[in-house]
């Protein structure tokens, strides 16, 4: 099969493989009442549970892109996702608190191990002009796994039948990952390929490549301001009067906008050619509307404020996590390595920036609880005047 259409079948299986684990953590959310109920769960252990999955990504991720860049995706994916989807399907015989959280802590390898090397992955079969639409569909392949482990799962019979749903997915995952997952074929003109770079120079070339940094900086300061959204937004639209079930459905709009700027945002800067232009109106229109969109009348202007906050902090994303390994002095090569840095200080801003910096400043008040949320946004689309422009990048390295 030529490298163009095994294209859509490496993208298929990625993206079948980073929706596996997410739609299996957020299953949790609608069974909520009746597992704290079967184990005896407090609010807080239960919160546990939940946030289990992102503990492997909090400490190894850039272990994981360093492994990835040493040894290889296909292999090392290989392992993670079979982690996973044995500790998905462990779930059914799960009969404590313990059991639970620590399949869960399982379960999230394969994230951990995707997101670090996902523009690796994708970049090896996709070209540079196309790369930001592929990982456009890849977090939207994340994105839906959560929105359909939130909306779906409680329509199902019991918590034994949405467990083994989950595993048969990631199974599903782990097999076609085995069977048809390939190494990108060497153009002609690339000569041999380039061995593994030894674990030093990874570092060396990662740590200090500034562009690195910057991307690693926005992603942390706008997944702050994304967590913080999607944590209090229910309890703040309970505030103005909305009754749990209105607010988990208005809320639901939000992670729709996000799935949808993920395809668009990368069409739509490729079109432009001004990424960092376009980077900066996505994090000023995501600030923005963090701070205020949940304070929209009632009604479609609510849906439509929340909506377009979704797609300008969804559409962030793709470009953000593709741009290292566009350029040069990075590259496949160092891909996972950069990867995993940039996920570290990712999660790091998703974990530390609500909890530790954003409730302390906002002092139980949620406007200004959403207006410091927006302020992180902001100060990713400032950012990006700090990122290279790729073009000019490479007409200086092929002038050289």
């Amino acid at each position: 099969m030529k490298k163009e259409r095994y294209q859509l079948v490496i993208l298929l299986i990625a993206c079948i493989a980073i929706f596996s684990p997410n739609y299996a953590q957020y299953q949790l959310s609608p069974l909520a009442p009746q597992l704290i109920s079967d184990f005896g769960l407090t609010s807080g252990e239960f919160a546990g549970i939940f946030s289990a999955p992102m503990i492997p990504a909090i400490f190894l991720s850039l272990v994981a892109g360093i492994l990835v860049d040493k040894f290889g995706a296909r292999r090392v994916l290989g392992v993670s996702l079979f982690i996973s989807a044995a500790g998905i399907g462990l779930r059914l015989t799960a009969n404590s608190y313990f059991a639970l959280f620590s399949c869960m802590v399982l379960a999230g390898f394969s994230a951990l191990f995707l997101n670090a090397s996902g523009p690796k992955i994708l970049g090896g079969w996709f070209p540079a002009s196309s790369l930001g639409a592929a990982m456009g569909a890849f977090l939207a392949a994340s994105t839906l796994g959560m929105a359909l482990g939130m909306g779906a799962t409680a329509m199902l019979p019991s918590v034994p039948s949405a467990y083994l749903i989950s595993f048969g997915v990631s199974l599903l995952a782990f097999i076609l990952w085995v069977v048809l997952m390939k190494s990108p074929p060497q153009p002609p003109e690339a000569g041999e390929q380039p061995q593994s770079p030894p674990i030093g120079q990874c570092l060396k070339v990662v740590l200090k490549n500034r562009t690195v940094w910057v991307v690693g900086l926005s992603l942390m300061f706008a997944m702050g301001g994304n967590v913080t959204l999607s944590s209090f937004l229910p309890s703040a639209l309970g505030q103005r009067g909305f009754d749990s079930v209105a607010a988990g459905a208005i809320s639901s709009s939000v992670m729709l906008g996000s799935l949808t700027g993920c395809l668009l945002s990368p069409v739509l800067a490729s079109k432009l050619g001004t990424p960092r232009l376009f980077l900066f109106i996505l994090g000023l229109i995501a600030g923005i509307s963090t701070a205020y969109a949940w304070l929209a009348p009632q009604g479609v202007l609510l849906w439509s404020a929340l909506f377009i906050t979704g797609i300008a902090m969804g559409g962030l994303m793709p470009l953000l996590i593709s741009l290292p390994i566009q350029l040069p002095e990075i590259g496949p090569l160092y891909a996972g390595t950069a990867g995993g840095l940039t996920g570290t200080l990712q999660l790091l801003g998703a974990v530390i920036i609500p909890s530790w910096i954003i409730v302390p400043l906002a002092r139980d008040s949620m406007s200004e609880l959403f207006l410091w949320g927006g302020i992180c946004v902001l100060a990713a689309g400032f950012l990006a005047f700090l990122l290279p422009d790729l073009k000019k990048k490479k007409l200086l390295n092929n002038n050289n």
